[in-house]
């Protein structure tokens, strides 16, 4: 489904870390040149040949949130939590799943070209 392609991407995107399992008080990694709003368009890995603009926004507090829309008229959205180092972005989605991507900041650090584990590359713009 096109929705779980979107979240593992993120995530590809730009991505997020939850935080350690017993809830202590570790200082999780962020990277605050991706702090912001993104935004790209993703492809449709099914073959279907749709296409969703997609917006990533990362907050400095380690939360971070997705919103696909797509040429079909679907949408999506999803939130999570968000870690990364100066070249890995890790997303791990509310709903369980966990999405690692690399990531490069170019153009003033207004552009990010993320590839995602299966190859696949998206370019977004800082909004």
């Amino acid at each position: 489904m096109k929705k779980l392609l979107l979240l593992t991407f993120v995530f590809t995107l730009f991505a997020c870390n939850g935080g350690d399992d017993d809830n202590s008080n570790n200082q999780v990694s962020i990277n605050d040149d991706l702090v912001g709003v993104w935004s790209g368009t993703i492809t449709d890995s099914e073959g279907t040949g749709s296409t969703a603009d997609q917006t990533l926004t990362f907050v400095s507090n380690g939360t971070c949130a997705v919103f696909n829309d797509w040429d079909t008229g679907e949408t999506y959205s999803a939130t999570g939590t968000w870690s990364s180092t100066e070249s890995t972005v890790t997303v791990n989605w509310d709903d369980g799943n966990t999405d690692t991507a690399d990531y490069e900041l170019s153009n003033n650090n207004n552009t990010c070209v993320i590839t995602r584990s299966d190859g696949v590359i998206i370019i977004y713009t800082r909004m």
